[in-house]
């Protein structure tokens, strides 16, 4: 019996993911689960929307290099 036990658990390690994966790669649940998710939790962006973020960083970056380049001088300027 001990070997049996062991062959029918050994066949549940091996077929269950292999189940799993075959269940998931189909394109229907593809498409239903991932795909939807996507455009739910990341929705099309105007091309607007996209340039003042880039601004914003662009603008935010700038601000601490400013910030660094004047912490800069005043330490340059309190060693001489």
């Amino acid at each position: 019996m001990g070997w049996v036990l062991e062959v029918a658990k050994m066949f549940l390690y091996l077929s269950f993911p292999v189940g799993i994966f075959h269940y998931v790669n189909q394109p229907a649940y593809f498409d239903k689960w991932v795909i939807q998710a996507k455009k739910e939790y990341f929705p099309i962006q105007s091309k607007q929307v996209h340039k003042e973020m880039d601004d914003f960083i662009h603008d935010f970056n700038a601000k601490i290099q400013k910030k660094h380049l004047d912490s800069m001088e005043r330490q340059s300027k309190n060693k001489q």
